[in-house]
């Protein structure tokens, strides 16, 4: 039988796994839903894809916990699909503007007709309105709720990981209580990796700068990173504190904490901006039908 340090492990890993395969989701579903990428920075997930990589290699080298080699793979997959998003919806935008009457197109698609559509200006609100409060609530409800049901989802599958482990007493080579090697080739991967991924980070943090704005970016992509990060790290320290143990596993413990520390920040300028906008007054136009995919609504002057 395996010691219960062990269970709790796999059970941080499949919550880590499980909030890795959710970390695009929200993100993805943003730029299907907007046809536009432009809120993400393209710098940082090619990082992203290079580190994962990287990190791949390292823990496949290392011998480390099975969780932490699929992690690497899903995290590739992730990538590869944003990545592919951003210049998928650039395309999508470089077309529709040669083609002027696509826009009208889609703007006359809705359920009003031309006609109303010019006999009815949009109303402005210069506030937030008690409409607008409850759509937000109900967005982070909704994200709350995701949120747990990946939790939960993980829980069950490590339960029926657990029950199969213990039913053939089938050992993964590393995880039977002893530690693994040090490896230099993938120490060197670990530690390349580390460097990428705390880099990566600073391209969105100086392009959400620059526009003084996240717009088009999901908050929930790096609430999930978190999540992953932070189950990561406990993951690896539920199972073993030796210090052998701890050396190998260094690089992936040092990136998960810095990178908690850059997507705090991250989500620290989602609600300085946000409340920017606020104090500053800024008017918010409500249309009877959504505008352009792709194009940040314009603000009346």
């Amino acid at each position: 039988m395996l010691p219960d340090n062990h269970f709790y492990s796999t059970l941080l890993g499949y919550i880590s796994l499980a909030a890795c395969v959710a970390i695009a989701l929200p993100q993805a579903f943003l730029h299907w839903r907007k046809k536009s990428a432009k809120g993400i920075s393209l710098t940082m997930l090619w990082l992203w894809l290079i580190g994962d990589i990287a990190s791949l290699v390292g823990t496949v080298v290392q011998g480390l916990l099975h969780t932490l080699i699929i992690l690497g793979v899903i995290n590739g997959l992730i990538d590869i699909l944003l990545i592919w998003q951003c210049y998928h919806y650039a395309k999508w935008q470089q077309f529709a503007s040669i083609l002027p009457f696509l826009r009208r197109w889609v703007q006359d698609s809705g359920t009003l007709s031309p006609s109303e559509r010019l006999s009815s200006p949009a109303p402005t609100l210069t506030g937030p309105s008690s409409l607008h409060k409850f759509k937000r609530y109900r967005s982070a409800f909704y994200h709350a709720l995701y949120v747990l049901l990946v939790v939960g989802i993980s829980i069950m599958v490590w339960g029926l990981v657990v029950a199969r482990v213990r039913k053939t007493a089938n050992l993964r080579a590393g995880e039977d209580g002893t530690d693994p090697e040090f490896e230099k080739v993938g120490a060197a991967f670990g530690w390349l990796s580390m460097f990428i991924y705390t880099t990566s980070r600073y391209p969105q943090i100086y392009k959400n700068w620059k526009s003084k704005s996240c717009h088009n970016l999901s908050i929930w992509i790096f609430v999930l990173l978190i999540i992953y990060n932070i189950t990561n790290i406990a993951s690896i320290l539920v199972k073993s504190t030796k210090r052998p143990y701890l050396i190998v596993n260094l690089p992936w413990i040092v990136n998960s904490s810095f990178n908690i520390i850059l997507d705090l920040i991250i989500m620290g300028q989602f609600s300085w901006y946000r409340k920017v906008q606020g104090a500053n007054g800024e008017a918010v136009t409500v249309v009877a039908s959504p505008e352009f995919e792709g194009e940040k609504p314009k603000q009346p002057v």
